[in-house]
């Protein structure tokens, strides 16, 4: 039967940590022989063992019924060596169950440093780390069906503690605890993965990546599948700020990815029909602008013939007509070039162009198109370059030129205006018509893809302007409208 009236000894120093809260048995050494000199109500309360049985009682035959006995012997050297330690390790009961503790030993130094006293403390430390496993446990059964990945490593060589469903499902493979990531997922070792997480382990700095691709391995299989995903790593610290582990959390995004790749796919498509249905309203007259440097061939080639029949030819006539007919050649494959290059279905190419020249082309093609009566005004300055897709802004513009030939088709004055300028962040295009304006509903849809009332139209125009310039990182915009005209703009980033 357990008692707990307190130590029996008259020692002072025993009687006052008799009370103390931490499970302590008092060890005393005479002649050579270490005996148990008091317990205090913590231990017996903890260990469940009589106290008149224990004192006097050998400290090797105590410790033998308390703990092992590579953790007996370790604490006895320490006591003949008067020195402290402290041990964890699995202790005994009077009942024989078992707890975890950790185990301090003090020595008392008397006069002249002798040592004829020692403290044996126990802390249980088994209730602490059961309610932290059952905390673990309960967050790994609410990450388990997390929607996101998220896995835990622990050590610098990152062996997996944790990965829930989704992890296990992006890395095609279930066998991960208790393996590091480079033998788990070795696919990912020559991708840098894993410098990354050694990266995050030594600075404690965390890593957030967002599209990032990654090949992966089907364990079942052997086949390799291209996967994107978005993830974070983080460093895990214990209580005294030490880096012990990684935590991994992420999404697979691989089906956003391939849903913005066939959108992007979708959108390139609809620019290119637009583009064709565009040159198309202008092939007749495009015919027409060609018909002038073609009509001039034709007519040197014939001045050409009836120089070399004379009997007084010139030669230096005749060059001169050769070089008038290679000039007009020149001109008729310029038009044929920049009709072909805007028709022309291609990834979208950003280089630094000219805008005047540019721009200059733009209004010859629109101008072939365009009613004889419309005044084309040219104020892009010189010299002004965009870092942009040549092609595809020369759609844009083409695109507003015509709308502003079908706004003035009616009006008095018929006047086009093509300008840019500059306002230190962004290059800025307008469009200047002198038709009677937008009506509002119109304008507050005007960029939205609708049914369109042209005939031969696609409703794309304006909306596939706005994809075209956001697409570049721009934006475009109606300026303003009324009874005097309209003014549509759109902006680009500053090469």
């Amino acid at each position: 039967m357990t008692t707990t009236s307190g130590p029996k000894t008259s020692d002072p120093l025993f009687e006052v940590a008799g009370t103390a809260r931490m499970a302590t048995v008092f060890v005393k050494a005479i002649e050579g022989r270490f005996l148990i000199a008091a317990a205090n109500d913590a231990f017996l309360a903890l260990s469940g063992y009589d106290r008149l049985k224990l004192e006097d009682t050998s400290l090797t035959k105590f410790l033998g019924r308390l703990t092992d006995a590579t953790t007996a012997a370790s604490v006895r050297r320490a006591v003949e060596a008067q020195k402290s330690g402290a041990w964890e390790t699995q202790c005994r009961r009077s009942d024989g169950s078992e707890f975890l503790a950790a185990i301090f030993l003090t020595p008392v130094p008397e006069e002249e440093n002798k040592i004829y006293r020692y403290f044996l403390s126990l802390i249980d430390i088994g209730a602490p780390v059961a309610r932290l496993l059952d905390q673990r446990n309960e967050l790994h059964a609410l990450y388990e069906n997390a929607p996101g990945f998220i896995a835990t490593s622990t050590g610098p060589n990152h062996q997996f503690t944790f990965a829930n469903a989704a992890y296990k499902r992006f890395v095609r493979r279930d066998d991960l605890v208790g393996r590091t990531v480079a033998e788990a997922i070795p696919e990912i070792v020559t991708q840098g993965f894993v410098d990354l997480l050694d990266t995050v382990f030594r600075t404690g700095e965390p890593f957030e990546g967002r599209n990032i691709e990654m090949a992966i391995t089907d364990a079942k299989t052997g086949k390799s599948q291209t996967r994107y995903c978005d993830f974070v790593y983080q460093a895990v610290r214990d209580a005294g700020g030490k880096i012990v582990g990684l935590f991994c959390e992420g999404y697979d995004v691989t089906a956003q990815r391939e849903s913005a790749e066939a959108l992007a796919e979708l959108q390139s498509e609809l620019i290119h029909l637009s583009r064709v249905n565009a040159m198309g309203a202008m092939a007749t007259t495009l015919a027409h602008e060609l018909n002038q440097p073609l009509s001039a061939i034709t007519n040197y080639a014939v001045g050409a013939q009836r120089l070399l029949n004379a009997p007084d030819s010139d030669p230096a006539r005749l060059s001169n007509v050769l070089r008038s007919i290679e000039e007009a050649s020149h001109r008729a494959g310029e038009i044929i070039r920049n009709l072909r290059e805007l028709t022309r279905r291609r990834e979208p190419a950003r280089i630094d162009f000219d805008l005047k020249v540019a721009a200059s082309e733009c209004l010859r093609l629109v101008r072939a198109t365009a009613s004889p009566g419309i005044a084309f005004v040219d104020a892009v300055p010189d010299a002004m370059m965009l870092a942009a897709d040549r092609i595809q802004i020369q759609q844009v513009i083409i695109n507003l030129l015509r709308n502003a030939c079908d706004a003035v088709r009616d009006s008095d004055r018929q006047e086009i205006v093509l300008g840019a300028l500059s306002d230190g962040t962004s290059d800025v295009l307008y469009v200047c018509d002198t038709g009677p304006g937008l009506e509002l509903e119109a304008a507050r849809n005007i960029f939205s893809w609708s049914d369109t009332a042209k005939e031969g139209g696609m409703g794309l125009g304006l909306s596939i302007c706005r994809t075209i310039i956001e697409g570049h990182r721009g934006r475009i915009w109606l300026e303003q409208s009324g009874p005097q005209g309209s003014e549509f703009r759109f902006s680009l980033p500053r090469a």
